[in-house]
């Protein structure tokens, strides 16, 4: 979360939706809303699904430092190899090859896509000098024109999908119906910046990070070029939503090289029990729980999900009469929190359905997936259909102690057959 930059730019947007476009609205700003993509949502979402190999494989590579190597390494071959000077027709005159290549040497410290206007300006020069005439600014305009079209793809997009090519793995690129994969998006942002110049956001005097798990190297260079002020940067690596796109600490130490880190491992928002239920389903041995204590978490098996929705009804109604102020009901997916909420909001009152379109948080019961329950708390949690078919993989994992920390008093875990083996049952 970029909190200093969310309170300038996007004040008209309620907290809950900041937290999801926080870093797409960044994007869709320095990218000119030219593009469309997949949000990180949207991302997640198919991830969590499963169903294509290949995309893990995509966001993963995208993922790495090993892609900034090779995006800084691509940018010196477009600069070396796909400029190919040529000589210029400038009304009745001619500009040789041969003073396009020098200039565009001579002028190699500025950024290649403004280079196109310093040698147009600099061949405007070179006809006012020998041909004693004055071009306008159209014949400039022209001029630039024609000498950006002496590189083989002047696109940025174009450039951007050459780069796989370049690296002999087009299959990592490919357009969804809604655009770029969201993981394209910040690349395709770092080679704008490498090609076009930084712009930097000086009003931004100190910048908070927040969830720094969930974001990618390439994205904390953009973030690092774009703000060049102090940084905050916070998280939990155990709270990935998407563990194929993630950062630890040393992932970010390689970015912002004179970081300073400073763990924190108190453990304030669960119960000791709590904290040591979700520790059974993800170890962190540095976590030191707060020495609060309460009821230890339930667990309730059913042989259908009809009694399992039942259940959750019983739960819900003596939650009303608990004292406690709010419950979230946190499910894997966008289908499940769906599912969930048309099975109970004509039978309980002031039951939420928290999503991408929500603009506020606020207390009762809410519905949520994990990803959408990220840096929310709740008094007492619910957390249904964790069988074994449901919550298997290592991103279910995550995805499971992440719904199960969310929880401060207290936990219901629920589940119809057989349960995931992330729970472990003592008997």
């Amino acid at each position: 979360m970029f909190a200093d930059y969310i309170s300038n730019v996007l004040p008209e947007l309620g907290e809950e939706k900041i937290r999801e476009t926080g870093m797409e609205d960044l994007a869709r700003r320095v990218l000119d809303k030219k593009y469309r993509f997949q949000t990180f949502f949207e991302q997640v979402a198919k991830v969590v699904e499963g169903r294509e190999k290949n995309f893990i494989e995509r966001i993963s590579f995208k993922a790495s430092h090993d892609l900034l190597n090779r995006l800084n390494k691509y940018v010196t071959y477009i600069e070396n190899e796909l400029f190919v000077p040529n000589d210029l027709k400038v009304g009745r005159y001619y500009v040789p090859f041969t003073f396009v290549a020098q200039k565009y040497m001579a002028f190699s410290r500025v950024p290649l896509f403004k280079r196109f206007g310093v040698i147009a300006q600099q061949v405007a020069e070179f006809i006012r000098k020998t041909h004693r005439n004055d071009l306008k600014a159209p014949d400039i305009n022209k001029i630039e024109g024609d000498i950006r079209r002496m590189l083989k793809y002047s696109n940025l997009r174009d450039l951007y999908k050459h780069f796989y090519e370049w690296m002999g793995k087009s299959e990592l690129y490919t357009n969804t119906r809604g655009g770029l994969e969201y993981s394209d998006v910040y690349p395709l942002i770092y080679l704008k910046q490498q090609l076009e110049g930084i712009k930097t956001d000086d009003g931004v005097k100190h910048l908070l990070i927040d969830e720094m798990q969930d974001y990618t190297p390439v994205q904390y260079a953009v973030v690092s070029r774009l703000f060049p002020c102090k940084k905050t940067i916070l998280g939990d690596t155990n709270q990935s939503v998407n563990p194929y796109s993630s950062s630890t600490p040393e992932d970010i130490e390689r970015v912002f090289v004179n970081a300073y880190q400073v763990r924190l491992m108190k453990s304030y928002r669960s119960t000791f029990e709590i904290t040591n239920f979700a520790q059974s389903i993800s170890r962190n041995d540095e976590l030191v729980p707060v020495e609060r204590h309460g009821e230890t978490p339930s667990i309730h098996g059913f042989n259908d999900q009809e009694a399992e929705i039942l259940k959750i009804r019983d739960i819900i109604s003596s939650f009303s009469s608990s004292g406690f102020n709010s419950m979230g009901i946190v499910c894997k997916t966008q289908k499940q929190a769906g599912h969930i909420y048309e099975a109970l909001k004509d039978n309980h009152h002031g039951v939420y359905f928290l999503n991408t379109e929500s603009v506020a948080f606020v207390n009762g019961v809410v519905i949520a997936t994990v990803h959408m329950s990220k840096g929310l708390e709740f008094d007492h949690v619910i957390v249904p259909f964790v069988n074994q078919s449901n919550y298997r993989s290592e991103t279910d994992k995550k995805m499971l102690y992440i719904a199960c920390t969310r929880a401060m008093h207290r936990l219901d875990v629920t589940h119809t057959g057989k349960i995931s083996g992330f729970i472990k049952i003592r008997r």
